[in-house]
């Protein structure tokens, strides 16, 4: 018998999550699944609901809110058997877009009580999880600089703005790429290794990653002027800039990057290290409700 908790994080979204717990209720009151809800408090309160509710006997744990929900939310749940639930109630919505889930949630909430599944695979980067996009490069401080001004510009404007005014001053890095034992040395704007197709809301970065590829794709946007990386860079939304001659694509199943220089690690906009990234993908790893 299913048993479903939702977790909802009251700051995504600009608090659209809060909007679905009427819905919720008045959706699962006419089904016989047993359902509880829960809000989150703090930061890293979502992943300690869900594992709380894993001890609990819950089958299906459903985060309702943005990518770092889903990231929260998984990490409580990771190699216990649960299905994971998604109700997308955040800003960049990356990950959703891959599952086929859109930002109706009416839609989402029936998704939910169907409770079709798939098994995807996720990423890990220097021992943490990851769903969508590891990126090394003009990436981490167009992060930092979004953090700045999202306050003010919310979802993909913000990363748009960042990522032109990040360029005026940017200075191209030299790393070290090995990708399943060969090895690249590249001076690069971006390395980019995709789980998923998508970030900074909705940038198609990794085009050709899939979920249950049980693959990596690896996109690396080298050294080229800075006219012709923002000419570029408008192609990132609909994927087509890996075409253009200074991007050169890969697949594989390890990867890993290593800069001469101070370079932050982003994982699905979560600087999580600086300079090293070791790259792996977990196959088949976790079912998911679509």
């Amino acid at each position: 018998m299913r048993k479903i908790k939702f977790i909802i994080n009251p700051a995504a979204g600009n608090g659209d999550a809060k909007k679905t717990i009427n819905l919720i209720h008045s959706k699962l009151e006419t089904t016989d699944l047993e359902y509880s809800i829960s809000i989150s408090g703090y930061k890293g309160d979502v992943e300690r609901i869900s594992s709380e509710a894993v001890d609990n006997g819950y089958t299906d744990i459903v985060a309702v809110g943005g990518d770092g929900t889903v990231l929260e939310t998984f990490n409580g749940l990771y190699n216990k058997n649960i299905n994971l639930g998604l109700i997308p109630a955040g800003t960049g919505n990356d990950f959703v877009k891959m599952v086929n889930i859109n930002k109706n949630f009416d839609d989402a909430i029936d998704k939910i009580i169907k409770g079709n599944t798939k098994v995807i695979d996720i990423g890990l980067v220097n021992e943490t999880h990851f769903l969508n996009v590891v990126a090394m490069g003009i990436d981490g401080d167009i992060v930092k600089k979004t953090e700045q001004v999202k306050k003010i510009i919310k979802g993909s404007p913000a990363y748009i703005y960042s990522t032109f005014s990040t360029l005026l001053n940017y200075k191209c890095k030299n790393v070290r790429i090995e990708i399943d034992g060969e090895i690249y040395n590249r001076k690069v704007y971006l390395v980019a290794v995709g789980n998923g197709k998508y970030f900074g809301g909705g940038m198609m970065v990794t085009p050709g990653a899939e979920l249950d590829s049980e693959n990596l794709e690896i996109v690396i946007i080298n050294e080229m002027s800075r006219m012709k990386f923002a000419v570029l860079f408008k192609k990132v939304f609909s994927g087509k800039h890996i075409y253009e001659s200074p991007v050169e694509v890969f697949y594989g199943k390890h990867v890993k990057i290593i800069a001469d220089d101070p370079l932050m690690v982003n994982a699905d906009g979560n600087i999580i290290g600086e300079s090293t990234a070791d790259i792996h993908i977990l196959p088949k790893a976790q079912k998911v409700i679509y």
